[in-house]
């Protein structure tokens, strides 16, 4: 809706601030008021537009994914993954909320160096009932060293870029591990 100032009320603005303002105002230099339709049209919501301005913060703060089966947590708020049984898995704000396998990382970025030197994420793994597959019984970040010797552990990698893996591994989708976090093998 557009609103038109009327003659009458302008010229009645223009008495009260002298003619050289509204000359100022109107957008002319002699300071003779016109005699037609001169006003502005001006929107009745006048504000400003608030917009994103593309910054990664979002209201609930800033964002680092974790995976999560077919989800993501956002790891820079403390959100860690919880994988109960075989195949369920959802976020959890601590250790304390996992009735299952806690998996506080799936990279190394997420992981602090230690005093014997880089942390991985590492998951430690233990034979399946039958007896055919080694699964992870836990993920921790760990010293690189620590982490060594398939099929007892496992690098997670993450995002697939191959960067935490060892030179002669790649970044694979787990099996039996922990599917469907990616691994190196």
């Amino acid at each position: 809706m557009v609103r038109r100032m009327r003659w009458p009320v302008l010229a009645a603005v223009c008495g009260t601030l002298g003619i050289a303002a509204c000359a100022d105002i109107l957008g002319i230099d002699d300071g003779i008021p016109r005699t037609g339709d001169a006003a502005l049209d001006a929107p009745v919501d006048a504000t400003a537009d608030v917009r994103d301005a593309g910054l990664d913060v979002k209201p609930d703060g800033p964002f680092s994914p974790l995976s999560c089966g077919t989800t993501v947590c956002n790891f820079a708020l403390g959100q860690a993954c919880c994988r109960s049984g075989s195949s369920t898995y959802q976020c959890v704000a601590s250790k304390a909320d996992c009735t299952g396998t806690y998996i506080p990382c799936d990279r190394a970025s997420q992981c602090q160096s230690t005093d014997a030197g880089p942390a991985t994420c590492c998951t430690t793994d233990v034979l399946n009932e039958a007896g055919t597959d080694y699964i992870a019984e836990s993920v921790a970040c760990m010293p690189y060293s620590a982490c060594l010797g398939i099929p007892a552990h496992y690098i997670l990698c993450g995002d697939d870029d191959g960067g935490d893996c060892p030179p002669d591994a790649g970044c694979v989708q787990s099996t039996s591990t922990l599917p469907p976090f990616l691994i190196c093998r």
